[in-house]
């Protein structure tokens, strides 16, 4: 299997997925977290607790005062906007390495991932007996296309054909990665997280993306969550490029829950007003 032995050595040198956010991501999952406790662990790491209080002081808020302390940021951000300003900014420094291969979804990448955890946590906002944990949601989702930032490097020679495949033979992109490579993005992302020692379910929803059938029963929910809701921002334009050219839309998670088109048209509505917010909030650049 080509270049795949030089990709699984180079996950082993990758940097860790920052350990802080894991660990305050841990915290925050106790419904009754110590704030004491969560600040201490976010100011181990000085660029996240500067970045902190800089997006708390931001136009964003609006606050009539400024915010000079981590702890008072960490109590006026609540746990939800924490988690995501947190996992964000842990996971645009991984989106952020050049893309030496994918240099044409350079910036376009990072917007289709968090456009991707958006849409994801709208979609279980509208099933209200799921058990999805909206954490793990939000990960899975922002992280679902990372594999590409590490096949990235190695696809330089490759690119042309896969783009002209996807263009030719109206297949998807990931079709097209495994039939020039043997592998795609996604098998990559699944050895990656799986490295970084994310969660099984989230290791697993990232892994089976494209394929959500193929993923354990256990963790087929969450998994067919971020597949629709990856094709969903595809659709309203958040995509990557040539990927999203012959993208196949997965029917599993609209079926199961009945999805009409006037449910759609109610979550790409909704996702526009989230998106707006989020971006503001993280920084990411609309269109």
């Amino acid at each position: 299997m080509k270049h795949m032995d030089e990709i699984l050595a180079s996950i082993q040198e990758i940097p860790p997925f920052p350990q802080v956010v894991l660990k305050a991501m841990d915290i925050i999952s106790d419904p009754e977290y110590s704030v004491e406790n969560l600040t201490r662990v976010i100011s181990l790491d000085q660029a996240i607790t500067a970045n902190v209080l800089k997006i708390c002081n931001s136009a964003y808020f609006g606050l009539s005062r400024e915010v000079g302390s981590l702890k008072e940021a960490v109590v006026y951000l609540g746990a939800t906007q924490l988690r995501q300003l947190l996992l964000a900014g842990g996971a645009k420094k991984v989106y952020d390495q050049p893309h030496e291969g994918y240099t044409f979804f350079a910036g376009e990448l990072w917007q289709h991932a968090v456009a991707c955890a958006v849409m994801a946590q709208v979609v279980v906002g509208h099933f209200k007996k799921s058990s999805l944990d909206s954490q793990m949601v939000f990960t899975a989702a922002l992280l679902h296309d990372v594999g590409k930032v590490v096949l990235s490097t190695y696809v330089q020679q490759e690119f042309a054909h896969i783009e002209a495949m996807v263009a030719g033979n109206k297949c998807s992109f990931q079709e097209a990665e495994r039939e020039i490579l043997g592998y795609d993005h996604a098998e990559i992302g699944g050895k990656l997280t799986e490295f970084w020692q994310f969660p099984e379910p989230i290791v697993a929803a990232i892994r089976h993306h494209h394929q959500p059938e193929q993923a354990p029963k256990t963790h087929r929910l969450l998994t067919e969550l971020v597949s629709f809701a990856d094709s969903l921002v595809i659709l309203v334009g958040y995509g990557t490029a040539a990927d999203g050219l012959a993208y196949h839309m997965p029917h599993a998670l609209a079926d199961k829950a009945s999805l009409q088109t006037v449910d759609v048209e109610i979550l790409l509505a909704e996702f526009q007003q989230e998106m707006v917010k989020t971006s503001g909030m993280i920084g990411v650049q609309e269109e």
